[in-house]
């Protein structure tokens, strides 16, 4: 950990040297900014262990004070072989396109100064992921790395080594998670997943 924050702060030093935070770096300059639209397209996706991230934002009336949107970072279904998830995905989203073999962990929202924000997690209809338990993720969640993935490196590099910095806040926020859940669940049985009131489960600031 202590070597992924002196990692992080040469990042973020190199990003204040360039004058280009990371939400530039991501969402193109030469294009209108589009509400829920993935930047990129088809998400970032590493090569080697297919680690995954997409930028997005809400409509205004949608995001935490002081918001611009946030990152959605995820691990691979194929690291959970084995775990029942709590709750599984269509094979078809909503819109037709098919559903992706991901597992949601967390998102990290950026200001509209370009800094971090928050750290957050979400119910299942947010990402129609593969929604596992807290306690599965924990053990996986350090095989999250978005190395040689497309793109700007730096992003890549600096996401990677957010997450590895806050491996334990982040953990601790799906306990949350889990723990909102089933007071939730106690109530609204399975309807929970989808229940469009149950949005945010969990959030921890950015605090270094």
């Amino acid at each position: 950990m202590e070597n992924a924050l002196e990692r992080l702060f040469e990042l973020t030093g190199q990003i204040a040297k360039e004058g280009v935070s990371l939400v530039p770096r991501v969402v193109p300059a030469d294009a209108p900014f589009v509400q829920y639209e993935h930047y990129p397209k088809g998400d970032c996706v590493a090569p080697g262990n297919k680690s995954r991230w997409f930028y997005h934002a809400h409509k205004p009336e949608e995001r935490e004070e002081g918001e611009h949107g946030h990152f959605h970072m995820f691990l691979p279904l194929e690291m959970f072989k084995g775990v029942n998830a709590l709750y599984e995905p269509p094979k078809k989203l909503p819109n037709g396109k098919p559903t992706q073999g991901v597992v949601h962990f967390g998102a990290l929202s950026f200001g509209l100064d370009g800094m971090p924000l928050s750290w957050f997690t979400t119910n299942y209809w947010v990402t129609y992921e593969y929604f596992m338990p807290a306690d599965a993720i924990a053990s996986r969640l350090k095989l999250f790395s978005m190395k040689k993935a497309p793109g700007d490196p730096l992003v890549n590099d600096w996401l990677t080594a957010a997450v590895e910095v806050f491996h334990d806040p982040i953990i601790d926020m799906l306990h949350e998670r889990d723990k909102l859940l089933a007071e939730k669940k106690a109530e609204l049985g399975d309807a929970v997943f989808e229940n469009k009131t149950v949005e945010i489960m969990s959030r921890t600031t950015f605090d270094l």
